[in-house]
């Protein structure tokens, strides 16, 4: 079920124009399919039943969304013991869920979802200006549009600064006033990012990993440990005043470091970042994409822009 999901996902990507990675197979991982068009970049995760998605994986998509300009999105096909539903969005852990088709109308479409759950039921988001508009269009007061729509006073005034209509409610609004006055759901930035990500430690490290993280540390880099992701950290380095470049980086000497380091080629080249995979010992074949430094390289370089430049001349020799 989990892979014809997938193939779904993929398939509605490339019918609608995105640039899209293969999926990806390193375990654990906060995303399987990372996927562009122009400046919009999805990360998504997909499980069939979204229950069974845990804090610490949605704690790290939305960190990684975070630092790439990315919008986080999980889709499935169940939430705890009921199927979603078609038009709906579903919230864990402040990421948005949606099924395939509701996917589907959203990114191939063009047609967003207006709904969605939360404890108590379906609800919607009310156009406050339209609201009113509406409303005095018709010569209504806030006190006689409560009446007709069997409501207090108070809670009409607050669905006009602003509040959250339940769905039965919002059908009753446009019943009475003959306007369309629901607001659209926009999933591209429905995720609940922090302003600032936080600067976790990383963890399960040997001694020489360790050195290497003090290393790019001493070097001026911002680290943003990511355990759940192919690569270990993400660090943003500002070129100019308006840019920054983000770095992908792999830092863990694990048996199959030339298939790790693919997948962080893959995801590098679609989220238009810098990949460089850190190494004890030289890696015997290349891996398009990704550029391979030896830990001693490191010593030769004492600012963030010069890894930039480091990693810039690799790539060219490549």
């Amino acid at each position: 079920m989990f892979t014809a999901i997938v193939r779904s996902v993929l398939k509605i990507l490339s019918k609608a124009g995105f640039e899209v990675t293969d999926l990806i197979e390193t375990k654990p991982r906060c995303f399987d399919v990372v996927a562009r068009k122009d400046d919009t970049i999805l990360l998504i995760k997909v499980l069939y039943n979204a229950d069974s998605l845990k804090p610490e994986m949605a704690s790290d998509m939305k960190l990684v969304a975070k630092l790439l300009k990315a919008s986080p999105i999980v889709v499935g096909e169940r939430f705890k013991a009921d199927y979603l539903e078609r038009g709906v969005v579903y919230n864990r852990y402040g990421l948005p869920v949606v099924n395939t088709a509701t996917f589907y109308d959203f990114i191939y479409e063009g047609i967003p979802p207006v709904i969605y759950s939360a404890p108590g039921g379906y609800y919607v988001r009310l156009d406050r200006e339209k609201l009113k508009e509406a409303r005095e269009k018709k010569g209504l007061t806030v006190g006689m549009l409560a009446r007709k729509l069997g409501v207090s006073r108070r809670l009409v005034k607050k669905y006009e600064e602003g509040a959250d209509a339940s769905l039965e409610n919002a059908a009753k609004l446009e019943n009475l006033l003959g306007e369309y006055v629901i607001k659209e759901i926009d999933l591209l930035n429905f995720a609940e990012l922090s302003e600032e990500v936080e600067d976790k430690e990383l963890s399960d490290l040997n001694r020489s990993e360790e050195e290497i993280v003090e290393q790019l540390r001493e070097i001026g880099l911002n680290i943003y440990a990511v355990k759940h992701a192919p690569f270990d950290i993400v660090s943003r380095i500002s070129e100019q005043k308006c840019e920054e470049e983000s770095i992908l980086a792999g830092i863990k000497q694990v048996r199959e470091i030339e298939k790790r380091a693919a997948i962080i080629g893959k995801v590098s080249e679609v989220v238009s970042a810098k990949a460089a995979y850190i190494v004890e010992k030289k890696v015997k074949k290349d891996v398009s994409s990704v550029v391979f430094l030896m830990k001693e390289d490191l010593t030769c370089v004492s600012s963030p822009k010069d890894l930039v430049s480091l990693i810039r001349e690799r790539y060219e020799d490549m």
